[in-house]
């Protein structure tokens, strides 16, 4: 319920506003990447911009691709939260809602469409830990 209510939060001008960046803020590119993760959406391999010379896993062009598809959130909307892969969850928790710049109170000041996208990824990890973990401990108990 509170992935969804993030998600009622988003208006397309916000996902539009998002899609429209050339050079997005690095708290929207993180929180893009995690719906990418959610998604199971891969990175392009493109070089290393800081210059290393290795190739490194892009998510914005996949982003950009992501948020031009109409349905975009419906996708989230329908999302089914009670397969997510546990390798999808593991990138999640390692990368992600570990991160304490991954919060939608920080990213206020950057966009509006990346703190609704960043709560439902929250709640999604949240409501898959839950399931998970409290599920099978509640059924021990009954």
């Amino acid at each position: 319920a509170n992935a969804i209510k993030a998600l009622d939060t988003l208006k397309p001008s916000d996902i539009g506003e998002v899609k429209a960046m050339k050079n997005p803020p690095a708290g929207v590119k993180m929180v893009m990447e995690a719906v990418c993760v959610m998604k199971g959406v891969k990175g392009d391999r493109v070089k290393d911009p800081e210059g290393s010379g290795k190739m490194v896993e892009d998510f914005w062009g996949p982003s950009k691709r992501l948020l031009s598809d109409m349905k975009f959130l419906q996708s989230l909307k329908d999302y089914d939260k009670d397969n997510i892969p546990t390798k999808t969850m593991k990138v999640i928790r390692d990368k992600f809602t570990c991160n304490e710049e991954f919060n939608p109170e920080l990213l206020k000041k950057v966009s509006a469409a990346a703190v609704g996208l960043c709560s439902w990824v929250c709640a999604m990890e949240v409501y898959d830990r839950v399931a998970k973990v409290v599920a099978p401990k509640k059924a021990k108990l009954a």
